[in-house]
């Protein structure tokens, strides 16, 4: 032996933990020396530090004072990152209770420490089957842990050990839940080991257990009390199969992190699906905040679309002065002071005084039956137009042409028919050229208006009509052939396109001036911004908007609450995990990234199924209501990376809490 060289070094150890009543020693200067494949026993009784040693041995816990050096590395020293890497690639755990994760099956199980080194989930199935296989468990590969024996458990955390091609084997009473011959079966094995060249290190309190090894160590609180080789020690006279045999290169290089993919998979297997109900209900909060910024955007959008085809309908930049519509006293009254309502030098004023107006154009409306021979509309308008219609309504012939100034002044007998109307009227024949009789008078049809979508509108004092059924004819025309009333107003509406958008409120409040003082003060007409009642409904709605925004916060804050308070418990319950993780190599910030990952996967999950129903419900809503909704892919971008944000930043501190816990802690709560 004395030709091996020293691998373990332990110099004037000491491990203390605080407790109420003073700091109490678990080791207390010890000393030990283990060589190069050697096979020690460390022997004593319950409390007597043989654990803690061990954990110290296999790098999960650190000396409170003392030096530990494993081959040429003072282990005090090192990193989370270089400890992991250590216990990856260097130490193989065998415990007493197995340590063995219950939801996963025996080839995954064995395949825990690959993970962190980076090797592919294809060559490490394949090697966890292998190592299955060597050790008698070629049945069992899709078993989980609790559908397996005790024997069958330990030998499947004996393969896990193995898998990672460790020097130095710590077995925890390896044989202390077994029966003699599943325990003899084990001991074997790791004298095969051993005779491979493997360091083995046996902690047991019985002494036949430990007359098994070639060197015994005795423990008696905290103190190495004998350390002598064993006389009944009986080496195997030749050497055993060595199920670590293998090319190390081969399965890859340790990354000191784990693969995305993996931080993925174990997010969604080892802690979505693992409480499938808890994180159905977790996601609540972020499905129902998240579906209401949807389908409310939604909403929203659809109505500012909508109001921005009513503004397409009437024109855009429009400004209107329109007949009050009295009727008895009050329009006697303001006949009296304005004998005309709206009347040509309305028009020739606002000309004179108002500057930026693109178009302008009036109209004056009549009921009459529309008639081509034996067809007929009777839901029609006939409209005496003068000036720019088309500019002004937006709003243009798709065959022939419109009403004229010539049509005006020599109160010619034309019409141009709306869509609608022209089918009515002549559904088998083109229209151009035809004659209709409006009323009792007839009139030659010269164009066709193009049909566009006319809808209702939903802003106060903003109408809207369908002018698919109007009957354009000259304004003149209209005066001269069709009966008046004495106290009408010669016009129901001017309108005038301005060429901005700018100022419309200012230039409409002049223009109402202007025609106040025509009128000498007759309130029988009213001025009108369509753009500006529309644009106040919409700030309107934005009101309603922003509370449900806020309610919406509410739910997404109530749902980030909620993952927090899951991801606490689920933290508690899953301590062994966690230090099952930690021993086979998994680093601090691979534990942050899996339990942070499980905390996204809900947010992200909740935010997609919140994006569906958010959907759906917009969909239902138009469906239902016959209201137009538009969804925005910036919001639903917004809405996904919210969730994402919330899945973070309210899952970084149980996911801290899981990375900061001590695995020596965790095991032994576990």
């Amino acid at each position: 032996m004395s030709d091996r060289s020293v691998y373990v070094e332990l110099c004037g150890v000491t491990r203390s933990f605080p407790m109420a009543g003073g700091d109490y020693h678990a080791l207390r200067g010890v000393d030990l020396q283990v060589r190069d494949g050697e096979f020690i026993a460390i022997i004593g009784p319950s409390g007597s530090g043989k654990s803690t040693l061990m954990y110290l041995l296999g790098c999960l816990d650190r000396p409170t004072s003392g030096t530990y050096h494993l081959g040429e590395r003072e282990v005090s020293q090192l990193s989370d990152r270089a400890l992991s890497r250590v216990r990856n690639e260097e130490i193989g755990f065998v415990f007493q209770q197995y340590n063995l994760l219950s939801d996963l099956d025996v080839v995954q199980n064995i395949s825990v420490g690959m993970v962190y080194r980076g090797i592919s989930i294809g060559r490490r199935r394949a090697i966890a089957a292998q190592f299955a296989e060597r050790l008698g468990l070629g049945q069992h590969l899709r078993h989980r842990a609790t559908e397996l024996s005790g024997g069958q458990m330990q030998r499947v955390a004996i393969s896990r050990a193995l898998a990672g091609r460790p020097q130095l084997i710590l077995a925890d009473e390896p044989t202390g839940n077994l029966d003699t011959q599943t325990g003899a079966e084990i001991l074997e094995m790791l004298h095969q080991l051993h005779a491979a060249g493997h360091t083995i290190v046996l902690v047991t309190h019985d002494a036949s257990v430990a007359a098994q090894a070639e060197r015994i160590i005795s423990i008696v609180d905290g103190r190495i009390v004998e350390d002598a080789p064993n006389p009944e020690f009986n080496p195997p006279d030749e050497a055993g199969p060595d199920w670590a045999s293998g090319d190390r290169q081969e399965d890859g290089r340790w990354r000191g992190g784990v693969a995305v993919f993996d931080i993925l998979r174990m997010a969604f297997k080892e802690g979505l699906l693992a409480k499938k109900v808890r994180t159905a209900l977790t996601m609540l909060g972020i499905v129902f905040g998240i579906a209401a910024v949807i389908a409310m955007n939604a909403i929203t959008e659809g109505g500012k679309r909508k109001q921005l085809d009513q503004i397409r309908q009437i024109g855009l930049n429009n400004i209107q002065v329109h007949d009050a519509a009295l009727q008895g006293v009050r329009l006697l009254r303001a006949r009296r002071n304005s004998p005309y309502g709206i009347h040509d030098s309305d028009i020739a004023a606002v000309r004179e005084h108002i500057a930026g107006i693109a178009a302008l154009a009036a109209w004056k409306g009549i009921r009459a039956e529309i008639r081509a021979g034996p067809n007929f509309v009777d839901n029609g308008a006939v409209l005496g137009v003068h000036g720019d219609f088309e500019a002004v309504a937006n709003f243009y012939v798709a065959r022939g042409r419109f009403i004229s100034q010539r049509d005006n002044d020599k109160y010619f007998r034309v019409c141009v028919l709306g869509a609608a109307v022209a089918e009515g009227l002549f559904p088998d024949r083109d229209a151009i050229g035809q004659w209709a009789l409006i009323g009792d008078e007839t009139f030659q049809v010269v164009g066709i208006m193009g049909r566009k979508a006319f809808g209702q509108s939903e802003v106060r004092d903003v109408q809207i009509s369908d002018r698919n059924l109007d009957v354009y004819i000259p304004y003149r025309s209209l005066r001269k052939y069709f009966k008046k009333d004495s106290h009408a107003s010669h016009y129901d509406i001017i309108s005038m396109r301005m060429a901005t958008d700018a100022g419309l409120v200012e230039t409409s409040a002049y223009i109402h001036r202007i025609v106040g003082a025509l009128h000498n003060g007759a309130d029988d007409y009213d001025v009108s911004v369509p753009l500006e009642r529309i644009r106040q409904a919409q700030q309107t709605k934005e009101v309603f908007n922003v509370i449900i925004i806020i309610i919406a916060a509410m739910s997404l804050l109530v749902g980030g609450i909620g993952i927090m308070n899951i991801m606490l418990a689920t933290v508690t319950e899953r301590t062994r995990e966690i230090g099952i993780r930690r021993a086979v190599g998994a680093s601090r910030n691979d534990i942050l990234q899996q339990f942070l990952a499980e905390s996204l996967l809900i947010s992200v999950a909740g935010g997609a199924l919140g994006l569906f129903v958010g959907m759906s419900a917009g969909r239902a809503i138009e469906t239902i209501f016959a209201f137009p909704v538009v969804f925005s892919e910036t919001i639903m971008f917004i809405a996904i990376a919210v969730s994402m944000v919330i899945g973070v930043g309210f899952g970084i501190y149980p996911a801290w809490m899981a990375a900061r816990m001590d695995p020596v802690e965790a095991l032994r709560t576990g």
